[in-house]
């Protein structure tokens, strides 16, 4: 089936390349994505440690104090 106003024969075998490949690239990266996801997954279910919230919350403290005009 053609869609109105598409001509597909004038499509050259380069841009029909090009497509595989890039469609190949896609189909690559979301393949390492999940895998990433698959590994890592543990690691964000992981709580904070509590020293590393005090940090966050001594630096933002530290923000609050600096002079409005930086804000």
């Amino acid at each position: 089936m053609q869609k109105q106003g598409w001509d597909t024969t004038l499509v050259s075998s380069e841009e029909k390349g090009d497509r595989e490949k890039n469609r190949m690239i896609r189909v690559r990266q979301r393949a390492i994505g999940r895998e990433l996801r698959r590994m890592f997954e543990n690691v964000v279910r992981e709580p904070v440690p509590d020293e590393f919230l005090t940090l966050l919350q001594k630096m933002d403290a530290r923000d609050g104090e600096g002079n409005p005009e930086e804000r």
